[in-house]
C-alpha cells in the first residue's frame, strides 16, 4: 500500500476476497488450491474431499495487513 502511495495512484483495491473452488488444504499442501489464489481470505471446507460440503472463510494475513492499513486511513 505504500508503495502504490508513493506512486500517486488515484485508487488501488485488493482483487478478490475469497475463492469458495478453491479450498484450503494444510494437511495436503499439494491439493492446497488455495495457495494459488488471488484471495486475501481461505476457504475452508468442513469435508475438503467433498466440494458440496459446507465451508466457511478465514483471514489471510493479507486480510489483517489491509483492514489495519484501512483503519489507519478514513
Amino acid at each position: 500500500m505504500d508503495l502504490y502511495g508513493a506512486m500517486d495512484l488515484y485508487g488501488a483495491m485488493a482483487f478478490e476476497f475469497v475463492t469458495p473452488d478453491a479450498p484450503h488444504r494444510p494437511d495436503h499442501p499439494r491439493y492446497d488450491l488455495d495457495l494459488a489464489s488471488y484471495a486475501i481470505t481461505k476457504p475452508i471446507r468442513k469435508d475438503p474431499n467433498d466440494p458440496n460440503s459446507p465451508w466457511h472463510w478465514e483471514p489471510k494475513e493479507a486480510h489483517s495487513a489491509l483492514a489495519h492499513r484501512y483503519a489507519q486511513h478514513p
